[in-house]
């Protein structure tokens, strides 16, 4: 009977650290999409002003309309539902980083790549 003793607790270890990490990750699950999402809306900016040149963040919107972000092993996903409010988050964001910059043609803002 004794000798059964360590197995049962390093069955009861090994679920605490396998709940504690599920408990931990579900905590940092919308963060973590949150995040995946921006790269993506990121990359899609990236992608359009290389291969259509300057663009208004009006003219952008189309590229970011139906981006989604999910987790691998997961059901929950975002998505982006409002495409302007979307490029007023990251559209600053790629010009603080150096990325893309902001050019006023007209009274209106364009954005390009930087070289």
């Amino acid at each position: 009977m004794l000798r059964y003793i360590p197995y049962v607790l390093l069955f009861a270890l090994a679920t605490m650290i396998i709940y504690g990490w599920g408990l931990w990750r579900s905590m940092r699950q919308q963060r973590d999409l949150a995040n995946m999402l921006s790269a993506k809306g990121v990359s899609a900016v990236k992608k359009a002003l290389k291969k259509k040149g300057p663009l208004s963040a009006k003219d952008l919107e189309p590229f970011v309309e139906n981006l989604t972000a999910r987790q691998p092993f997961s059901k929950e996903q975002i998505g982006v539902t409002d495409a302007g409010k979307f490029l007023e988050s990251i559209l600053p964001y790629m010009v603080r980083q150096k990325m893309i910059t902001e050019i006023r043609e007209n009274g209106k803002a364009v954005y390009q790549l930087l070289r």
